[in-house]
Protein backbone atom coordinates (compact mmCIF):
# COMPACT_ATOMS: atom_id res chain seq x y z
CA UNK A 1 0.00 0.00 0.00
CA UNK A 2 1.35 3.42 -0.96
CA UNK A 3 1.77 6.17 1.57
CA UNK A 4 -0.65 8.99 0.91
CA UNK A 5 2.09 11.54 0.38
CA UNK A 6 4.70 11.23 -2.30
CA UNK A 7 8.24 12.10 -1.24
CA UNK A 8 9.12 15.38 -2.94
CA UNK A 9 12.25 16.06 -4.96
CA UNK A 10 13.42 18.62 -2.41
CA UNK A 11 12.88 16.15 0.44
CA UNK A 12 14.93 13.53 -1.39
CA UNK A 13 17.74 16.06 -1.86
CA UNK A 14 17.54 17.00 1.82
CA UNK A 15 17.70 13.36 2.89
CA UNK A 16 20.69 12.68 0.64
CA UNK A 17 22.62 15.68 1.91
CA UNK A 18 21.73 14.90 5.52
CA UNK A 19 22.94 11.32 5.09
CA UNK A 20 26.10 12.61 3.37
CA UNK A 21 26.76 15.08 6.20
CA UNK A 22 26.09 12.54 8.97
CA UNK A 23 28.42 9.97 7.45
CA UNK A 24 31.19 12.53 6.97
CA UNK A 25 30.80 13.79 10.53
CA UNK A 26 30.48 10.38 12.18
CA UNK A 27 32.88 8.24 10.17
CA UNK A 28 34.55 9.68 7.10
CA UNK A 29 36.73 12.24 8.85
CA UNK A 30 37.98 9.65 11.34
CA UNK A 31 38.62 6.94 8.76
CA UNK A 32 39.77 9.00 5.80
CA UNK A 33 36.91 7.67 3.73
CA UNK A 34 36.82 8.46 0.01
CA UNK A 35 34.05 10.46 -1.62
CA UNK A 36 33.03 7.37 -3.55
CA UNK A 37 32.55 5.44 -0.30
CA UNK A 38 30.44 8.28 1.08
CA UNK A 39 28.21 8.22 -2.00
CA UNK A 40 27.97 4.45 -1.60
CA UNK A 41 26.80 4.96 1.97
CA UNK A 42 24.18 7.51 0.94
CA UNK A 43 22.93 5.12 -1.71
CA UNK A 44 22.93 2.22 0.77
CA UNK A 45 20.92 4.25 3.28
CA UNK A 46 17.93 4.02 0.96
CA UNK A 47 18.83 0.81 -0.86
CA UNK A 48 15.29 -0.56 -0.60
CA UNK A 49 14.14 2.33 -2.74
CA UNK A 50 10.92 4.20 -2.52
CA UNK A 51 7.31 3.28 -3.13
CA UNK A 52 6.76 5.24 -6.30
CA UNK A 53 8.66 5.03 -9.57
CA UNK A 54 9.00 8.83 -9.75
CA UNK A 55 10.58 8.84 -6.28
CA UNK A 56 13.13 6.24 -7.39
CA UNK A 57 13.89 8.20 -10.55
CA UNK A 58 14.34 11.41 -8.58
CA UNK A 59 16.55 9.60 -6.05
CA UNK A 60 18.82 8.32 -8.82
CA UNK A 61 19.15 11.85 -10.19
CA UNK A 62 20.03 13.17 -6.73
CA UNK A 63 22.70 10.49 -6.29
CA UNK A 64 24.16 11.24 -9.70
CA UNK A 65 24.40 14.94 -8.93
CA UNK A 66 26.01 14.56 -5.51
CA UNK A 67 28.48 12.05 -6.92
CA UNK A 68 29.85 15.00 -8.88
CA UNK A 69 30.90 12.86 -11.83
CA UNK A 70 34.22 12.07 -10.13
CA UNK A 71 33.95 8.34 -10.71
CA UNK A 72 33.42 7.56 -14.40
CA UNK A 73 32.41 3.94 -13.87
CA UNK A 74 29.88 4.78 -11.15
CA UNK A 75 28.58 7.69 -13.25
CA UNK A 76 28.09 5.31 -16.17
CA UNK A 77 26.10 2.87 -13.99
CA UNK A 78 23.97 5.63 -12.46
CA UNK A 79 23.20 7.16 -15.85
CA UNK A 80 22.28 3.72 -17.22
CA UNK A 81 19.83 3.20 -14.38
CA UNK A 82 18.17 6.56 -15.01
CA UNK A 83 18.05 5.89 -18.76
CA UNK A 84 16.49 2.50 -18.08
CA UNK A 85 13.71 4.02 -15.97
CA UNK A 86 13.08 6.72 -18.58
CA UNK A 87 13.07 4.31 -21.51
CA UNK A 88 10.76 1.81 -19.83
CA UNK A 89 8.27 4.40 -18.53
CA UNK A 90 6.59 7.51 -19.81
CA UNK A 91 8.06 10.54 -18.02
CA UNK A 92 4.86 12.55 -18.42
CA UNK A 93 2.88 9.75 -16.78
CA UNK A 94 5.35 9.58 -13.87
CA UNK A 95 5.04 13.35 -13.36
CA UNK A 96 1.25 13.47 -13.55
CA UNK A 97 0.71 14.28 -9.84
CA UNK A 98 3.87 16.33 -9.33
CA UNK A 99 3.13 20.01 -8.61
CA UNK A 100 4.16 22.49 -11.29
CA UNK A 101 7.12 24.09 -9.47
CA UNK A 102 8.61 20.75 -8.48
CA UNK A 103 8.02 19.35 -11.94
CA UNK A 104 9.72 22.35 -13.55
CA UNK A 105 12.78 22.00 -11.29
CA UNK A 106 13.09 18.26 -11.90
CA UNK A 107 12.72 18.64 -15.67
CA UNK A 108 15.32 21.41 -15.55
CA UNK A 109 17.75 19.05 -13.78
CA UNK A 110 17.06 16.25 -16.27
CA UNK A 111 17.75 18.67 -19.10
CA UNK A 112 21.03 19.91 -17.57
CA UNK A 113 22.10 16.29 -17.10
CA UNK A 114 21.14 15.63 -20.75
CA UNK A 115 18.48 13.01 -20.12
CA UNK A 116 15.86 15.01 -21.98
Amino acid sequence: MLNKERVTYNTLKDWALESYFDYCRDLALKRGTTHEEIIGYVSYTFEDGFERLIENLMWQVVLLVISGGWYPERKKIMRAEIISILSENNLEDMLINVPSDERKLFLHDLKILEFI
